[in-house]
Parts: structure tokens; sequence; C-alpha cells
């Protein structure tokens, strides 16, 4: 099939388009800069714009999005108005199937411009005629990840912060490889019958936040650390300092997202007809330093 994946150069959509290579596909990547096709979603919101982008494909798979607005990119752009710009397109290119990557949690009422845009962007796609299934992934894990490396740098500290004064580290998590994310959605792209329906995937294991970083530092090698409990307030008092560092992880809606421990109806197994990765299949070879997190 021909397809064409979207924020192609991305960690989740470079996995992708990989996942699919091996499958025989033929793949084009869409990116704001040396690729296939040069598309740049601050600017390119219209349908007749990117009508010629999808023109001739059987498959599109949209796997762009931020945790933090920057350098001109925001929450409305990139989630929503051009996820509505990207399906009117395919609905008039007659592309079979659109593969949206959202996140775990939206539609739950969870609060935060992160959490509206990607609802808004869903509903967007599913007001459309073309064929859609919606990805929703839980916490991604990759050596490459951003929030991989802080969490693995965090967790190699000799005193670690737990959010929460009552139940400190107690939100749950289930963290999921990008490989396994990736080499689902190119099933999915597969899939014969039409979906028009939400996918959710997680990882192997619910786990707290706590013994995430205890299972990070363990695997580093390290010994016992001293754990302290952070008022949750002064956590998202952080967030709201940290977006004006050099940085796309932290922010008041990522820790919205840390505190609320959403958890799915994971289809991952499904999907890959396997058992997903454990979440220390794919870590950083050491501890990267808090300062190099981006």
């Amino acid at each position: 099939m021909n397809i064409l994946v979207f924020g192609a150069h991305g960690l989740l959509g470079e996995a992708v388009c990989q996942a699919l290579e091996r499958q025989g596909h033929r793949v084009r990547r869409a990116a704001r800069r040396s690729a296939d096709v040069a598309i740049d979603f601050r600017f390119d919101l219209n349908a007749a714009t990117l009508r010629a982008a999808v023109r001739g494909m059987d498959i599109v798979v949209n796997a762009t999005g931020i945790l933090v607005e920057r350098d001109g990119d925001t929450w409305n752009q990139i989630h929503h108005l051009a996820v509505d710009a990207l399906a009117a397109a395919c609905e008039a290119e007659r592309v079979a199937r659109i593969v949206h990557v959202s996140a775990m949690g939206v539609g739950t009422g969870l609060g935060g411009g992160y959490m509206r845009s990607k609802l808004a962007g869903e509903q967007a796609l599913a007001r459309r005629g073309v064929d859609y299934a919606i990805v929703r992934p839980s916490l991604l894990v990759d050596e490459g990840c951003p929030s991989t490396r802080l969490f693995t740098a965090l967790c190699a500290l000799p005193v670690i912060a737990l959010p929460g004064l009552r139940d400190p580290g107690g939100s749950r998590i289930a963290p999921v490889q990008v490989a396994d994310v990736a080499d689902c959605i190119a099933a999915i792209v597969a899939h014969p019958k039409a979906l028009r329906r939400v996918i959710e995937l997680e990882g192997p294991e619910r786990l707290t936040y706590r013994a995430m970083l205890e299972r990070l530092r363990a695997a580093q090698g390290r010994g016992r650390a001293l754990w302290v409990p952070l008022p949750w307030w002064l956590l998202g008092a952080t967030a709201w300092l940290a977006v004006a560092w050099p940085q796309r992880v932290i922010s008041p809606d990522t820790v919205r997202m840390l505190r609320a421990s959403r958890e799915g109806r994971s289809e991952t197994t499904r999907w890959l007809r396997r058992e997903p990765l454990p979440l220390e299949a794919r870590l950083p070879a050491q501890a990267p330093a808090l300062s190099g997190i981006a």
C-alpha cells in the first residue's frame, strides 16, 4: 500500500515508518524539512494544501504532536486545526483510512489545553466520512524519548521527590514501548475492515510512579535512594516555571496527566499478537544529565 506518515521525523513517526517498510509498504514521509513531502502544521491548515499531499495515498498516518507549546507551535494548531484539515483532505481524495495518534485520557474530563486540543482533534476526525483509527498510547518509553530520559535522570538522583502527600508516588502508569506502538499502528494500517473507533495501547504492567522509578533505578544498577514526598501544588508550580526553559517535556498539563492516573482498556496484545515489551527493554545506556533533557 501507499502510505503517507505525518510527523515522520519524530521518534514515534520514524518508528512507524520503519515498521511499515518492514511489511513491504511504500512509505512517504511528511515533515517540515528534509522529507518526501514538506508540510508545516503551523501554517498548512487548509484542506486544499493537504489534498495535494495525500493524493494517491491508500492510508495516512498522523503522528504529529507536542507536549509543550513553543516556537510558534500551539496545541490548537497541531492537535485540532491540522487534524480537521487533514481529515477533510483525506475524505476529498478518498483515502481509505487515517490512523491518528492521540493521547491516553482524552475524553475523560481531564483539564488543560493539551487535552482539550486532543479531544477537539478526535471530534473533528470523527465528523468526517473517512474511515479512521484513533490510537491513544500510554506513556511512551524509548532511549530516545525525552520523557524516558527525564525519568531515567530523576531516578539516578540520591534524593528523589515523589508527588503527593497522602500517597507519594502512587499515581499509576502503564508505560508502553515506542517500538510496540509502531508495530501496533502497522497492524492497524493493514486491518481489512472499517474501524472508526478508538484503540488504547498500554504496556504490560500498570505501575505506580514510585515503582516505575524504582525499576528504572534498578536497571542502572543503583542502590537505595531517599524518597521524599512533594506536594502536588509545588510540582505544579515548578511545571509552570519549567515552561520557560528550553525543554519540551514538562508543563502543567503533563503534571495533570501524571496525577490523573488514567488507565485504558489496552489492546496492545491483540494488535501485536504477542506480549508487549517490558519497561526496561529500551532504556538509555546511562542516566542523562537533567540539563540535557529537551
